[in-house]
């Protein structure tokens, strides 16, 4: 079967029914798509479906998936993690300061380590979970991030993109 799912509350038989006849109508981002109710193509993109602006047929996006909600799994305290679960390796950075703009406002900020999609450092007041920041660097680039943890007296950021680093002064393996 394909990668479409159906949301419906029907029958499980009825549901079964669909699946057997193999040609579900669904909105194909980057193609020209047209509506089955009126056959005109202007439409209102919401995030699992997509509304044709002139009749309201409404008809499933065909790149969403289903996701069951469930409560995040808690950090496990005191326990480190392997440097093959990181995306990009740590390069140490103590003494290194660089400034946080935080709804504009500037805040000292004393790194920990850094890679290029992200960095750690110094807990910052008034920073939790969520919030978007912009660390300036060295010659004023701004680069976007936004705040994944917090704890201990330490923040954890993710840049937004990756960033280039220069590694030319670590030792080779």
């Amino acid at each position: 079967m394909s990668d479409v799912l159906l949301y419906e509350r029907a029958s499980a038989s009825f549901a079964a029914a669909l699946a057997k006849r193999g040609h579900h109508i669904v909105y194909r981002a980057n193609e020209a798509n047209h509506c089955p109710g009126c056959g005109r193509s202007q439409w209102y993109i919401g995030r699992m479906s997509a509304e044709c602006g002139f009749c309201g047929t409404a008809v499933p996006l065909a790149e969403t998936s289903r996701h069951e909600a469930a409560a995040p799994a808690p950090r496990a305290r005191n326990v480190s993690t392997s440097a093959d679960q990181r995306r990009f390796p740590r390069m140490p950075a103590k003494n290194r300061k660089l400034k946080l703009l935080i709804d504009g406002s500037p805040a000292k900020f004393a790194i920990h380590n850094i890679s290029e999609g992200g960095v750690m450092g110094e807990h910052v007041q008034d920073l939790c979970p969520g919030a978007k920041v912009h660390v300036r660097f060295e010659g004023g680039i701004l680069v976007p991030a936004v705040v994944k943890w917090t704890e201990n007296g330490l923040v954890g950021l993710a840049f937004l993109d990756p960033i280039a680093l220069d590694r030319s002064d670590q030792p080779r393996n």
